[in-house]
């Protein structure tokens, strides 16, 4: 399979340039803001946001923390496009570069933090682990990963959705609990989950050592 290969929004392309449209409705944005919530607002803090997608994530943080220096990637062109209008409307300075998760194209201890929000879902299963594995090593020590995607499910509603979602075959080590385990083996210490949505949306925490 193709070491590039990445799943697009929503799965299916023909829907990126409504996937804005579809996060308001379904109130995604309130995620991005758990995590903006995170980062002091006072500190000069070099930030990754993988999977940036439209750049929701990286736009709430700048919002908050104006003095934080962003750099978001995504493998995905066209919605670079759009995220690339995003933050010109908004007059915000927040790079955006083509890159994958699996393979990222910077030196070890480049970030005081690395976030990401529903994206871990869409690598593919078998890259998943290089991913975690470039995320610690561009995090430098000390440094805090933040993460907002599928997790494992927590009461029935959440089995019966995730039973659906697995059909998907990147989102299934998702559903099984891969994401703190991929954490753990990695390297990162401190693992948490601090939050759970809808028992089917995790929020976690953990700190480079």
């Amino acid at each position: 399979m193709n070491k590039e290969k990445h799943i697009k929004p929503l799965t299916l392309g023909f829907l990126t340039p409504f996937y804005d449209s579809i996060i308001k409705i379904i109130s995604f944005d309130k995620f991005y803001q758990k995590i903006a919530n995170q980062i002091p607002s006072d500190k000069a803090a070099y930030i990754l946001d993988v999977g940036t997608g439209t750049a929701n994530l990286a736009i709430a943080i700048k919002r908050k923390s104006p003095k934080t220096k962003i750099l978001g990637i995504d493998p995905d062109g066209k919605i670079l496009e759009i995220a690339k209008g995003k933050i010109r409307k908004e007059k915000l300075d927040i790079k955006l570069l083509k890159a994958f998760a699996q393979k990222l194209p910077f030196k070890k201890q480049s970030f005081d933090y690395v976030v990401s929000s529903f994206a871990i879902h869409h690598i593919p299963s078998h890259l998943k682990n290089q991913a975690f594995y470039e995320m610690h090593r561009v995090l430098r020590s000390g440094g805090t990963i933040l993460i907002i995607d599928i997790g494992k499910p927590k009461n029935l509603l959440a089995k019966i959705a995730g039973t659906v979602f697995s059909l998907v075959e990147s989102v299934g080590p998702n559903l099984r609990g891969f994401i703190p385990q991929a954490l753990k083996e990695v390297g990162f210490g401190d693992v948490e989950e601090i939050e759970s949505k809808f028992g089917l949306i995790s929020f976690y925490r953990a700190r480079k050592v």
